[in-house]
Formats: structure tokens, sequence, C-alpha cells
């Protein structure tokens, strides 16, 4: 069998693991979860409204023909299956990884204090305690990351394939530019990797995390929770405290939306302290504004082959000699979010 055909092979069995398992960004479990959530959110809120539940109105607004049947919904579709079964295999999402990090950090540690003495914590607040510190590296990672990415030209070009997404699905996460992919996880390798090493440093032993399918069991209960309903067209706000500690899907709404009084704004995964603490965070309404979403490719439609793969790279280098604002070029050009006020 050709190497490449038995690549893809592989790819295709591993695509189908990742299906049913809890940990992946895209799995049933989790597109589950967050459909049960979406539903239960808007029974309480036509309960509260209208005195009762229209079930019919709430089957059209969890499976929303606009949505479903949305251009941009198929380019996200099309990056699912180039993300999964294309580019993956050719440029490998890093150069380096959180472990190799880690161990770097370990040892430059240990050269400028010395070797540190074993901690006489107990097992399970180590093992908790490096779980929060890894969970807190990568959500710092992702907001250092998120933060470049709107602020310089020549990295907004290629996150820019993101935000043209003018219906947002669990698909759209996919609608990443393989250049984007490539700084994201080098970013978060090595916040990972710094926090992992010092924790393992100080604690002077090797640590194993509580881990559920494989993976941080806080990133996987946010996964359950947040992740796919970020990416919807559910508007489920969080407000007052938590809503400065944790990023709702309206606060990732609010993100996306095409509004430039919401340009620049919610940069976190799924916390929100970073955003709290260097005043990028902007609170949701309770009620939802009817947001737009989208950001046009200048003569061209965003949703082809052409400009979700090949643009990027024409508009960063000319971003390299020009000086062009980042975000705060965005216009708004889609039709309305469908709401869930059904």
């Amino acid at each position: 069998m050709p190497h490449f055909l038995s690549l893809q092979i592989d790819k295709l069995e591993t695509a189908g693991a990742l299906l049913v398992s809890p940990a992946s960004i895209l799995s049933i479990p989790a597109v589950a979860a967050a459909l049960t959530i979406a539903t239960c959110c808007l029974a309480l809120r036509q309960k509260r409204r209208r005195g009762r539940v229209r079930w019919g109105a709430l089957a059209r607004a969890v499976v929303a023909r606009r949505v479903i049947l949305n251009r941009s919904t198929g380019a996200d579709l099309f990056c699912y299956f180039v993300n999964t079964f294309a580019i993956s295999g050719l440029i490998g999402w890093g150069l380096f990884s959180g472990l190799t990090v880690s161990h770097a950090t370990v040892r430059l540690a240990t050269a400028a204090f010395g070797p540190h003495a074993a901690t006489a914590l107990p097992a399970w607040a180590l093992r908790a305690g490096i779980t929060g510190a890894l969970f807190l590296g990568y959500e710092f990672g992702y907001y250092v990351d998120h933060l470049m990415k709107h602020k310089i030209a020549f990295l907004w070009e290629f996150h820019k394939t993101h935000h043209t997404a003018e219906a947002l699905t669990p698909l759209t996460v996919f609608r990443v530019h393989p250049v984007d992919t490539l700084i994201f996880f080098d970013i978060v390798a090595t916040t990972t990797g710094v926090a992992h090493g010092l924790f393992i440093y100080l604690a002077g032993r090797p640590l194993q995390i509580y881990a559920l399918a494989g993976a941080n069991v806080l990133t996987v209960v946010c996964l359950l929770l947040l992740a796919h309903l970020q990416h919807s067209q559910f508007w489920i706000p969080l407000r007052g405290l938590a809503g400065r500690l944790v990023l709702s899907p309206a606060h990732h709404q609010l993100h996306h939306s095409a509004d430039p009084a919401h340009y620049n704004c919610n940069l976190g995964s799924f916390l929100a302290v970073f955003d709290w603490l260097f005043g990028t965070l902007n609170l949701p309404e309770q009620r939802s504004p009817r947001l737009k979403f989208g950001v046009p490719q200048q003569g061209g439609d965003p949703h082809r082959v052409f400009a979700i793969l090949i643009t990027p790279f024409t508009g960063g280098l000319g971003a390299l000699f020009r000086q062009t604002p980042q975000a705060e070029t965005q216009e708004a050009a889609s039709e309305p979010d469908p709401l869930t006020a059904a």
C-alpha cells in the first residue's frame, strides 16, 4: 500500500476515534452535551418569557436551517477535512513540544538555583496543583497568541480566516489557517511547558496530572460545557463575577462580532481572568444584541478555497510593508445571527 494512502487510513481511524473521545475538540459526547445545555437554556428562557415551552419553535432554533445551509458552514466543513486529513501530516502542528520546554525549564532552574528538595505535600495536592498549573499555562498561552494575532498585522492576516465565518457552528473551530495553527501550538507549548517545568522543579519529583481520556480533566470539562456553545447561534451569557472568571458562549460571540465596539475583546479560551486583568474583557448583555459576524476578504468571496488558504499569504506579505489596522478593519457583511429567543 502506498505510504500516503496508508497515512490517510491511519488519519481516518484517528478521526473516527476522536468522534467518541470526550477529550476531542469535536466529539459526539461534546456536541451532545452542547445541544442538551442549549436546549435546556432555551426552554427555560421560553418558559420565563411566555409561560410555556413551544417545542416546535425550540426545535427550529436548535436546528437552524439558515446556519446549517449557510455557505460559511460549508467552508467550515471543508476546513475540517483539510486540517484533519491533509495539512496536519505535512507540518505536524508544532516545531517543538511542551515536554521539551518543560525539561529545559527544569534544567535551567536547577542550574540557576540548584536542586530543589522534594516537597512534603500529599500526592493528591501535588496532582491537583500541576493539573491547575497546566490549565492556567494553556489559558495564558491561548490569550497571548490570540492577542498577538489581533494586534500584529502580519499575524492577523492568517488569523482572519477564522473570523470570516458568517455563521458560527462547532465546525468553525476548524476554520483556521495552518500557519495560524502552527504558531498557536508553539506558543501554547511554551507556556504550558514552562508551567509544567517550574511546578516539577518546585515539587522536587515527577508528577502526573488528573486526566480524563488522556487530557487535562479541567480542559475536558470546559470542552463539554463551553467549547461548542462558544461557536454557535445560542446566546448564553454570564455576567457579574461569573462573567469575569469564565468566558460564556455569549462572550465569544461578541469576540466574533462585526460591530467595531466589540473588536479585540474576549481573547481567552475558557477563562475570562486574563481579559479582565489586561483590559480586553467585554461582558455580554442579558439579551442578545443580534450580532452580525464576518470579515470580508477584499475583492473576493471569503468562503472559497483560495480565500481560505492562499489569500492570507498575500495579505501577510502586504502587511509587512504597510501600517494596517488589524481587527479594526473588519466590516459587517453577513446576515444577522439567528438568535435563540424562540
